[in-house]
């Protein structure tokens, strides 16, 4: 939450907020004229502080030198909620992988079929080749999930601690 002060009465404040809010593509979810707005702003496949969807919301108090502006901002639910669920998909792929490698590995070893032998049985017989491309693509694959999961972990702990950056630049049009 932050606060700012900007050198205009509360009526015209609030008419040229909303204005500039609306130009800005945000859809508001409530208003109170002259007291608070709450609106949306940004995308679920947002992953930056302005393009990542959140709510936003403002309170208008008049003072000496002009208007307090109050603003709290938040992620929107839906943006969590995608990105949680991508994150936990992920995390069950990644085990697959890992369980299907392993167990391939040890049949490239041993010789001696697992859960996932099928995959790579021609009749009684072992494809040793397709067996190491099996493993090294699920190896592979488990990797690469496993950046995309670091990497949403950052995107997260990036965009929530500069949530209120696309509020604070709105309300620097006022000045």
């Amino acid at each position: 939450m932050f606060e700012q002060t900007v050198n205009l009465e509360i009526e015209e404040a609030y008419s040229k907020l909303k204005t500039v809010l609306l130009d800005s593509g945000c859809k508001i979810i409530s208003e109170e004229p002259q007291k608070q707005i709450c609106f949306k702003h940004g995308s679920l496949w947002g992953i930056s502080p302005k393009t990542a969807k959140k709510i936003v919301n403002l309170h208008f108090e008049s003072v000496v030198n002009g208007t307090k502006v109050s603003c709290s901002s938040w992620l929107a639910s839906d943006w969590k909620n995608i990105t949680i669920m991508g994150c936990a998909l992920a995390i069950v792929l990644v085990g697959l992988c890992v369980w299907m490698a392993t167990d391939l590995s040890s049949l490239i070893i041993t010789h001696v079929p697992g859960f996932w032998s099928w995959l790579v049985m021609v009749g009684n017989n072992v494809n040793l080749v397709a067996a190491q491309t099996f493993v090294n693509l699920t190896w592979g694959l488990a990797v690469f999930l496993s950046v995309i999961i670091l990497l949403e972990i950052a995107i997260v702990i990036y965009v929530g601690s500069k949530i209120d950056l696309f509020a604070k630049d709105t309300l620097n049009q006022l000045n």
